[in-house]
């Protein structure tokens, strides 16, 4: 109970800190850095807890060492910021991007073939000329379903779906991949 106690302090204060990252004008090459610096500072305080449970020390995280151990760290603590402050998360990583990126939303249509539960739940559409893409749902979803309790019921139906790419920093590449976000999904 005391390591989820302390975890979720983490993920709270790193939220209040991203929260007030928002409100600053940043680039979107200094969006890593600072969401970085809010994690470090606010898992300092827990240092010997996170020496224990993850077998790392806190003062190492800003170094680029790669460790599978701060991996699982960033995993535990991503999971638990996304149900803490989902909206002030992903609002933060899209103001680091461009406005050029956050104009460019696609429109596709198609028929869903598989539904992948992972970390999020991710769509394979087929396309009308049979073209495949993975669309990913991280983010409340506008929809003329309740997708929470329905979203298992779309396998083989057709449906357009408004999505957007986003740089998503990927835990286990050690590197950003881009992810294509769903913003609306109708059932034709």
């Amino acid at each position: 109970m005391f390591s989820q106690d302390y975890k979720q302090k983490i993920a709270k204060a790193s939220c209040e800190c991203t929260a007030d990252m928002k409100s600053k004008n940043i680039s979107a090459g200094e969006v890593n850095t600072q969401f970085g610096l809010c994690v470090i500072k606010s898992s300092m305080p827990y240092s010997k807890e996170l020496k224990k449970e993850y077998g790392f020390d806190i003062k190492d995280m800003g170094d680029d060492n790669n460790d599978p151990k701060m991996d699982v760290f960033f995993q535990d603590l991503s999971m638990l910021m996304m149900t803490e402050c989902s909206d002030t998360f992903f609002n933060f990583l899209k103001s680091g991007e461009s406005k050029k990126d956050t104009e460019k939303e696609s429109v596709l249509s198609g028929s869903i073939v598989k539904i992948e539960k992972s970390n999020f739940v991710v769509f394979h559409l087929i396309d009308e000329n049979k073209n495949l893409k993975k669309l990913n749902w991280v983010t409340p979803i506008e929809s003329n379903l309740d997708l929470p309790t329905e979203y298992n019921t779309l396998l083989n139906k057709k449906v357009t779906v408004n999505y957007y790419v986003a740089d998503i920093f990927d835990v286990n590449l050690n590197d950003y991949r881009n992810l294509n976000v769903i913003s609306s999904l109708k059932t034709d």
